[in-house]
């Protein structure tokens, strides 16, 4: 039991003077002749009075504060002589306040006894959960002694103290199902914590210390151990204080000193004491007993997680691997975590490698074995299989292996042309020309790209609304030189565009648990690929799909907004875009849009709105490759009177634009080298901040990349920000010449 401290001033040293003036009163009483002053008054005894405190007979907690006062009539109080025993008045020991050293000496009035409530009472259920209550009776006696040694009668006041007792959660090896039989190691770690409440279950400090028992387990051990404790005093282990060196009063190793027979039942109970003395008596599986059984493990559970592949779950040495593909020259890197808890082990070790033969050999691990490798460096593969391990050690020695096998797609490139139709319509009746309907928006591009020679529709079209609106697989884009994609806007996440949530840019630090969809564009054009990307670009369509929906506010300067909706430029995660970093874009811009609310500029359709397009004559790039109308006019079809995009209405603006000159001035920006004009829109009124801004571009990140063949072109890959169906036939006919020529397929 814990030792029990008075909170107050303790004048014990002057006990044995004390002591002599008590014994010279009882001989000579309490007056005497004094030769030089004559005969003394009678002293008087003083007064003493409990001012403040429990009642008598009350019930309390367990720190308990008394108030007392003292008065002399013919003098003054010298100090308080106080006593608390337990029991009440009549069951109280008299052994316990016989002799002066048995009492406290004190100036104060008033002190906080700590009590003692160590005797079990009964339960209480609160919030459906049982709690035991302690208690124990005390008695205060108190007297009060003036300056001339006389004391007053002493007063005494008997409490009941009591306290709930304190409780243990046994929170390790976790059980996935609480109350049951659980198989466990032969040598396990168990951890707890424990809580002791004051007065109510949330209002709680630490407990005093702890122990435990292991013993054998069988349908009636719990209900013994509840309703006869003393039948399990004998296997008990000491009391460890929560201080104790090391973890001893939270956790044990249970296996290391004992012998356990596998198959056998066992039960590991831990209880804890307050500073009341109070004991946890209430046992149960839920809390503070685990039952277990002893066998030997699989292996610990290992999760593998790469932010583009997803998640992986290995558990022991299965030598099937996990399989994953990537586009030739995609960074993979692994993060992992080992958990052996649900048997009651802990993961001593990792280490992991790439294509390894020997897995004695240590060095053709990456890591020497350790608990903190945790993480792989990144690792670019450009062909082949290769495979990737990860070992994971429990502290018995079983060992985990993952092994996920990675297939580089081939850079094949065997066929020239690939049509992505990702432009999900129907056949409705063509009214007003809003939109194209599906085989309008069909023949068009068909017609376009059939103007390549080796163009073959029953082979190279992938219709995205054909494939549960999926983008095209991997193995099936880099079979081709050149891509035509065309996009909408929708954003619906099933019947929408494949490119919009291709595209998503997702930092790293945003990376959801499960996989993203692997945006595998720049990596087809790193490789040679060389792409048209082209389709409806209002609201969220076009480049602006690699933004999140919070982010789509514009003008958006990549680099500093790609990656969060704040103002500014607190960050640069968006250099990682696929718009900035590969198709060299540094601002995005829309006639119809979420607009900043403090951009110095009247945005409006009626001004921004396009009457056509204008061949960039700024960048000698555009120049330097013939064959592209100097125009782009809207088709006289959909700017009829009448029609949806008529002039004096509303005028065309389905588009996006590209580093505009008055926002790149207003951040401070300046083009990338890689980033071209290809052309410029002329708005409906020339004030318009728009006016004469780039909508379609060259992107020359990737020009100089030859495809694995001996055929390779070295050529850029071109975007357009307008859906090239409401332009005249005949200037959009020009430019598919211009683009199939420079890729050399016309």
């Amino acid at each position: 039991m814990k030792r029990r401290h008075r909170e107050i001033r303790i004048l014990k040293a002057f006990a044995p003077l004390y002591a002599a003036i008590i014994a010279a009163i009882a001989i000579t009483g309490c007056t005497r002749d004094d030769v030089f002053l004559g005969k003394v008054a009678e002293n008087q005894v003083p007064n003493i009075e409990l001012t403040n405190g429990p009642i008598e007979g009350d019930s309390i907690e367990y720190h308990v504060h008394f108030f007392w006062y003292g008065d002399d009539p013919d003098g003054e109080i010298d100090h308080y002589e106080i006593i608390l025993v337990e029991g009440d008045p009549i069951g109280f020991n008299p052994a316990d306040t016989a002799g002066i050293d048995k009492w406290t000496f004190t100036t104060a009035t008033d002190s906080v006894f700590k009590t003692t409530a160590d005797v079990f009472n009964t339960t209480v259920t609160i919030n459906e959960a049982t709690y035991a209550v302690f208690s124990k009776y005390h008695t205060l006696f108190i007297r009060a002694v003036d300056n001339r040694g006389a004391a007053s009668p002493t007063l005494f006041r008997s409490f009941n103290a009591w306290t709930l007792a304190p409780h243990i959660n046994i929170e390790s090896p976790s059980n996935p199902r609480p109350g049951s039989l659980q198989y466990l190691t032969p040598l396990t770690t168990f951890k707890w914590t424990g809580k002791d409440p004051i007065d109510s279950p949330w209002n709680y400090r630490n407990v005093d210390s702890t122990r435990y028992m292991l013993s054998s387990y069988y349908p009636e051990a719990i209900d013994q151990l509840n309703e006869s404790p003393e039948m399990f005093e004998s296997r008990w282990s000491k009391w460890y204080p929560l201080d104790a060196e090391g973890d001893s009063a939270i956790s044990t190793i249970i296996g290391d000193d004992e012998i356990l027979t596998p198959g056998r039942a066992y039960m590991l109970a831990v209880q804890a004491k307050d500073d009341a003395g109070a004991l946890s008596a209430v046992f149960n599986l839920n809390t503070n007993v685990r039952a277990f059984s002893v066998r030997t493990p699989t292996g610990p559970m290992l999760n593998v997680t790469e932010s583009f592949l997803g998640r992986f779950n290995f558990v022991g040495v299965d030598l099937v691997p996990k399989t994953g593909k990537v586009p030739p020259g995609f960074q993979m890197k692994f993060s992992w975590n080992g958990d052996a808890s649900q048997y009651g082990g802990v993961i001593s070790s990792y280490r992991y490698g790439w294509d390894i033969e020997n897995f004695d050999d240590p060095t053709e691990w990456e890591e020497f074995p350790s608990p903190y490798v945790k993480n792989s460096q990144p690792k670019t593969f450009f062909s082949g299989i290769h495979t990737f391990y990860i070992e994971a050690y429990d502290n018995l020695g079983i060992r985990t292996l993952a092994i996920i096998e990675i297939t580089v797609i081939p850079s094949v490139f065997e066929n020239d042309l690939l049509w992505v139709d990702d432009f999900p319509s129907n056949d409705f009746q063509q009214l007003i020309y809003a939109f194209p309907t599906e085989s309008a928006h069909d023949e068009f591009w068909i017609n376009i790209c059939l103007r390549a020679a080796e163009f073959n529709p029953a082979r190279d079209i992938f219709d995205v609304s054909e494939h549960d609106f999926r983008a095209p697989p991997m193995e099936t884009i880099f079979k081709y030189r050149n891509i035509i994609w065309s996009f909408s806007g929708a954003v619906d996440p099933i019947a929408g565009s494949s490119w919009t949530r291709l595209i998503l840019f997702t930092p790293e630090e945003l990376v959801p648990l499960d996989a993203r969809v692997l945006n595998y564009i720049p990596f087809y054009m790193a490789a040679g690929g060389h792409i048209w990307s082209v389709g409806m670009c209002q609201r969220t369509g076009g480049l602006g799909a690699a933004l999140r929906l919070f982010q789509q506010i514009f003008p958006n300067y990549l680099k500093c907004n790609a990656g969060s909706s704040a103002y500014g430029c607190a960050d640069t995660l968006g250099v990682e875009c696929m718009p900035y970093r590969d198709f060299c874009v540094s601002t995005l811009d829309k006639i119809e849009a979420i607009f900043k609310t403090d951009i110095p500029f009247n945005r409006d359709i009626s001004l921004d709105a396009a009457r056509y397009m204008l061949l960039d004559e700024q960048d000698n790039y555009t120049l330097d490759i013939p064959g592209f109308p100097r125009r782009l006019d809207l088709w006289d079809k959909v700017t009829q009177p009448g029609m949806f995009f008529y002039p004096q209405t509303r005028g065309f603006h389905y588009i996006e634009i590209y580093d505009a000159d008055y926002w790149m001035r207003y951040v401070g920006a300046t083009s990338q080298s890689c980033f071209h004009p290809l052309y410029r829109m002329q708005a409906i009124v020339s004030r318009s901040v728009l006016h004469n801004q780039p909508v379609a571009f060259w992107t020359t990140k990737y020009a100089d990349r030859l495809a694995p063949n001996e055929e390779a072109i070295r050529a850029p890959s071109v975007h357009f920000g307008l859906p090239l169906w409401f332009f005249n036939r005949a200037q959009v006919d020009s430019v598919a010449d211009a683009i199939f020529t420079l890729w050399e397929i016309k």
